[in-house]
C-alpha cells in the first residue's frame, strides 16, 4: 500500500511539471509594454487561469488528486457467498472434503482388489487340471498266470510317481527265469511289461487294481514267434 502511494504521489507531481511548463509563454513571442520587464510579462501572461487537463487522467491539483484517491480500495475481490462442500464453516467444509476423499481413496483400493481377485481367477481357470495321485504300489508282488499250463512270478517293484519297475523271478514247471519288469499305474490301472532272461520272452500284463490285489489278462511273446494268451491275477505280500 506504501508503494503504491508513492507511485501516485511521484506521479501526480510528474503532472503537475508538465502542466506548469505548458502554461509559461515562449520567450521570444511575449511582447512587452514600455517600462514593463519580460519576467514580469511572462509571469502575467502565464497566470492565466486555464484549467489544467492531461492526457493521464489525473486531477488539475495534489489536492484533489487525494480526494479522488481515499475513497478508492487498492484490494478488490469478492468473498464467496458459500464455502466448499456444503459446511457452514471452515472447519466443517474441510471436515466434508476430507471424508470425500477418504471415501473416493477407500471405493479406489476396493476397485483394485477386485480387479487381483478377479485377475488371480483367470489366472487359476487357466491353470491344467493337476494329475491324480497314483496308487502306491511299491513293494513285494506274488501273481499267478495261467493259460495252458501255470506260470508262478515273483516281483519286487518300486514306483515313481506314476512309473513303475522292478525285478523277480519267474517259474514254469522246473524251470525259473530271471525277469525285469517296467510299467505304469493310472487310476486303478497297473500295466506291466515283463521281460524273461534266458529263454527270451515278453509277458505284456493289463490289471485292474482292487486295494492290494489285481486280476486281468496277460499276453506272452517268445522269440521263436509263439505266442500265447491268459488270465493273471496277483496279491501284494510286503
Amino acid at each position: 500500500m506504501h508503494v503504491k502511494r508513492l507511485i501516485i504521489s511521484s506521479l501526480i507531481l510528474l503532472a503537475c511539471f508538465a502542466a506548469n511548463a505548458q502554461a509559461v509563454q515562449d520567450a521570444g513571442s511575449v511582447s512587452t509594454a514600455p517600462g514593463q520587464s519580460l519576467a514580469d510579462k511572462l509571469i502575467e501572461e502565464s497566470n492565466t487561469g486555464a484549467v489544467y487537463k492531461n492526457d493521464y487522467g489525473f486531477a488539475p491539483t495534489p489536492q484533489k488528486q487525494r480526494e479522488l484517491e481515499k475513497n478508492k480500495s487498492s484490494m478488490n475481490w469478492t468473498m464467496p457467498s458459500t464455502l466448499s462442500g456444503g459446511g457452514d464453516s471452515a472447519k466443517s467444509s474441510r471436515d466434508q472434503a476430507e471424508s470425500t476423499a477418504s471415501e473416493a481413496a477407500a471405493d479406489t483400493a476396493a476397485k483394485e482388489a477386485a480387479t487381483a481377485i478377479d485377475a488371480s481367477a483367470t489366472i487359476q481357470s487357466e491353470l491344467p487340471p493337476s494329475e491324480p495321485t497314483a496308487t502306491s504300489v511299491s513293494g513285494s508282488w506274488s501273481f499267478t498266470l495261467i493259460d495252458s499250463v501255470q506260470r508262478d512270478l515273483a516281483l519286487s517293484m518300486f514306483q515313481n510317481g506314476r512309473d513303475i519297475f522292478g525285478v523277480g523271478n519267474i517259474r514254469e514247471g522246473n524251470s525259473t527265469l530271471q525277469v525285469a519288469a517296467s510299467g505304469s499305474v493310472q487310476d486303478e490301472t497297473m500295466d506291466i511289461n515283463i521281460i524273461s532272461l534266458g529263454t527270451i520272452g515278453l509277458y505284456k500284463l493289463k490289471l485292474d487294481l482292487n486295494g492290494e490285489s489285481v486280476t486281468g489278462d496277460y499276453q506272452a511273446f517268445y522269440a521263436n514267434g509263439e505266442s500265447l494268451t491268459g488270465s493273471a491275477e496277483g496279491l501284494k505280500t510286503a
